[in-house]
């Protein structure tokens, strides 16, 4: 009976070590592939939405900005393009009587993808970039301006409260990075 049990021990040990074996060159073989194939995905500016045309973001907001929050030693890059911010591709409403609406199943359908739309304002001074997805209910805002003298953008929501900054500067992201932007006045509103 020992013998029995020792040769279904050993049978179970040897299967168990070969599917390890297999699993570990079919992952290693995987991720190399991956490595080699890896393509970056470019968003599609021909894409076309009812109501909607491509977008021209204003050459003030395009470039590289940096970012940061009070909890990070690194800035992340933010990139705004002529027609996209980061991957995001950015269009204008056409339509006036255009009304969209989350809950729809219809909506979610025809305004899927990574989109959204923009408006431009003029305010005191500053220039202000309205963005959100198509469904989406809140604005992001980024406003022009400069702090300490340093280019920058400032972020709000809907409302226009400012809550943070993206700079130009890598360097002056990482300096205010504890900064409480919310101090800054409502004079850019």
């Amino acid at each position: 009976m020992k013998k029995v049990a020792l040769i279904l021990f050993s049978i179970l040990l040897l299967t168990t070590c070969s599917n390890t074996s297999k699993n570990n060159q079919s992952k290693s073989s995987n991720s190399a592939s991956s490595t080699t194939t890896k393509t970056s995905s470019k968003p599609n500016l021909n894409k076309e939405y009812p109501g909607f045309k491509l977008a021209t973001i204003p050459t003030v907001f395009q470039g590289t900005w940096y970012q940061t929050d009070r909890y990070s030693k690194t800035a992340r890059k933010f990139i705004i393009t002529k027609h996209t911010i980061m991957d995001s591709v950015v269009y204008q409403k056409t339509d006036p009587n255009l009304n969209l609406n989350h809950r729809s199943e219809k909506n979610n359908k025809v305004y899927a993808g990574d989109a959204s739309m923009v408006s431009f304002e003029d305010k005191n001074g500053s220039q202000w970039l309205r963005a959100r997805g198509f469904l989406d209910t809140v604005d992001i805002i980024y406003i022009t301006g400069t702090f300490k003298g340093n280019e920058c953008l400032y972020l709000a929501y809907s409302s226009g409260d400012i809550h943070s900054a993206m700079f130009k500067d890598k360097k002056a992201a990482l300096k205010y990075r504890k900064y409480d932007f919310s101090k800054i006045t409502n004079s850019l509103n």
